[in-house]
């Protein structure tokens, strides 16, 4: 019998690609195959481009350190097999997954080293994009969200001429987060509204989760309690049958609110009890936090004291997890951030 031969492994990484974000458990099974192909083969190029994939897959799914360890192998494929030119993009995924992890120091580390690295080359604008986004959300994290806008419209002009809606969408969407916490509340909902109007353009569902999300966090800010749960709802919908932890987690949390403004605390409990589940099971230790002083503040409004207090006790303790993995000696650099805008 004639051997069958393998799949042509671009088209195997354009199957994944095609399957990202629509189908990325189906993306995750073909992506592991791939990767273990390429390892034994020594092909370099391809296992950089699988491992790359792999991050994007695990930003929706959660396995962040499975995808942190290929990136590092990818790294170590790029410096041994003369594939110099990938490593700006890998260090932008590891800061990625590190950032999702709430690890900010090694989040800042890799971002600041990809931008250096980019520098002014067109050939890695889009990468340099994607690191001062994660930059801008480094300074977001740390109350900086004038610096944090900056970031997010710099590279925002950047993609520009790029032609790439889901950079820009990306873009858009961090850039609305800050304008909104620097109260310029109708500039976040304009940048939304586009945003939402191009995923759903342009198939990009996760982000269309996302950008539902951050509009229903507006409405329920200005008390706009039915337009707010339309929109939750939306992302809900959408995060059904695309899976994205992180949206449904901040969707699921933010319906709890909504339920707990209409008095309806158990079944604020009922939801946010749902969304803390995912955050543990993910990793998403500041959600997890959050969501857990949610459920704190419903279980103790409907006399559940002794739960109220479980949650009390997982709130102190994630807290001291995150005091000691994000410590403040790195914030002072944030002011020389400016200096990569120049």
């Amino acid at each position: 019998m004639p051997m069958i031969e393998p799949q042509p492994r671009q088209s195997q990484l354009d199957a994944i690609q095609a399957l990202l974000f629509t189908e990325p458990v189906r993306a995750r099974e073909l992506c592991l195959a791939l990767l273990a192909q390429t390892r034994q083969t020594f092909d370099a190029k391809t296992f950089i481009a699988a491992a790359l994939q792999l991050s994007q897959i695990e930003d929706q799914l959660g396995d962040l350190t499975s995808a942190i360890n290929q990136l590092f192998e990818a790294m170590v494929f790029a410096e041994e097999f003369k594939q110099s030119q990938c490593r700006p993009e890998i260090l932008e995924q590891i800061g990625r997954c590190y950032y999702t992890q709430a690890c900010y120091p090694q989040a800042l580390e890799h971002w600041l080293q990809c931008v250096v690295l980019c520098g002014k080359d067109a050939e890695f604008l889009k990468t340099r994009s994607l690191a001062l986004m994660g930059l801008g959300q480094i300074c977001d994290v740390w109350g900086d969200h004038a610096l944090a806008v900056r970031m997010h419209a710099s590279a925002h002009q950047l993609l520009l001429d790029t032609g790439d809606v889901f950079l820009r969408v990306k873009a858009k969407i961090n850039w609305a987060v800050n304008l909104q916490k620097t109260g310029d509340l109708i500039g976040a909902k304009e940048l939304l509204r586009r945003s939402l109007t191009l995923c759903l353009q342009h198939q990009l569902p996760h982000y269309a989760a996302t950008s539902s999300y951050r509009l229903a966090e507006i409405e329920l800010m200005n008390g706009h309690l039915e337009a707010s749960e339309c929109l939750i709802e939306e992302g809900l919908a959408i995060v059904a049958i695309t899976p994205y932890h992180w949206a449904e987690v901040n969707l699921l949390a933010l319906w709890a609110q909504l339920m707990e403004k209409r008095g309806q605390s158990q079944q604020a409990l009922d939801i946010v009890q749902r969304g803390l589940q995912i955050a543990q099971q993910d990793g998403f230790r500041h959600q997890e936090m959050r969501l857990a002083d949610q459920a704190e503040r419903y279980a103790r409004a409907i006399g559940k004291i002794d739960l109220a207090d479980d949650y009390a006790r997982k709130v102190n303790f994630i807290m001291l997890h995150l005091n000691t993995t994000t410590t403040p000696q790195f914030a002072p650099n944030l002011s020389s951030l400016s200096d990569l805008l120049e």
